[in-house]
């Protein structure tokens, strides 16, 4: 077995056929919506992809764009069967098993291509952006967001690192295990970084409580679906800006911005 397949075998498991399985999960879409604005709204139009569909979140949001004339989704998991029952009465949303580093269609099939945090968890996310851009048309709109290197922020380096250590010890490890040991780390986790950034956000340092990690969690067991999407993954590549703006730039894209939060990259990117 070569390392793409034990992969994609570990991603199936994790995302389609548990995270993503009958489980509610967080939209996402609108972190894209809020960083860039006009250029998103004016860009839902047309024949539309989404990458790595998860549990359907985003996709229930696309479904109620006026101005999508058609909606492609595509995953790995098991998850998609569901998906597909749920929506097919609807001869617009078209949902498929695929795979982000080789995708079934032609070139120029798309207006717009959107994906949320799956290209950094396959074997090869610079192929995953080209094969974006190869079913891409001209001048159609790539939205991604990717984990960052947090080059800059010391205390997520050391995140980083810790995360990278786990992730090593968790691979001799029965899934079941691994589990329930991220059970055990969501209350720790929320203790040691949710609280301090709860904190900080009722003083007024709004802006500071997102650069730490796991800022978001509000309760002990609400790290639970994040712990497990990091440290149970197969891999986890991350990219600083400049690399990611090279990338792009080295595929051929016309115009691109990435914008660099504490939560990672957020690419916007014109074939």
């Amino acid at each position: 077995m070569d390392n793409n397949e034990e992969i994609i075998i570990k991603a199936k498991k994790l995302w389609g056929n548990d995270l993503h399985n009958n489980k509610s999960a967080p939209i996402h879409c609108n972190q894209l919506a809020d960083i860039f604005k006009e250029q998103w709204s004016s860009a839902l139009r047309g024949e539309f992809l989404e990458i790595g569909c998860g549990g359907g979140a985003d996709l229930a949001v696309f479904s109620e764009v006026a101005s999508i004339s058609n909606i492609t989704a595509i995953d790995l998991g098991s998850n998609i069967t569901n998906l597909a029952k749920k929506y097919k009465s609807k001869a617009n949303i078209n949902i498929f098993h695929g795979d982000a580093l080789a995708l079934e269609f032609e070139d120029n099939s798309f207006d717009v291509i959107y994906s949320f945090g799956i290209f950094h968890h396959t074997s090869d996310p610079i192929k995953c952006i080209s094969e974006a851009k190869r079913v891409l048309r001209r001048e159609g709109k790539l939205f991604l967001y990717l984990y960052g290197a947090h080059e800059d922020l010391w205390f997520k380096r050391l995140g980083i690192l810790l995360e990278n250590l786990i992730m090593q010890v968790f691979k001799y490890l029965p899934y079941s295990i691994q589990n329930f040991m991220c059970i055990l780390l969501s209350p720790l986790c929320w203790v040691l970084f949710s609280v301090p950034a709860i904190f900080l956000r009722r003083i007024g340092f709004a802006n500071f409580a997102t650069k730490i990690p796991f800022y978001f969690g509000s309760h002990p067991f609400a790290l639970i679906g994040d712990l497990k999407d990091r440290l149970l993954s197969p891999i986890n590549h991350r990219f600083t800006k400049l690399e990611m703006e090279n990338i792009l730039s080295s595929l051929g894209f016309i115009n691109y911005e990435v914008i660099k939060k504490a939560s990672g990259l957020y690419i916007l990117a014109v074939k």
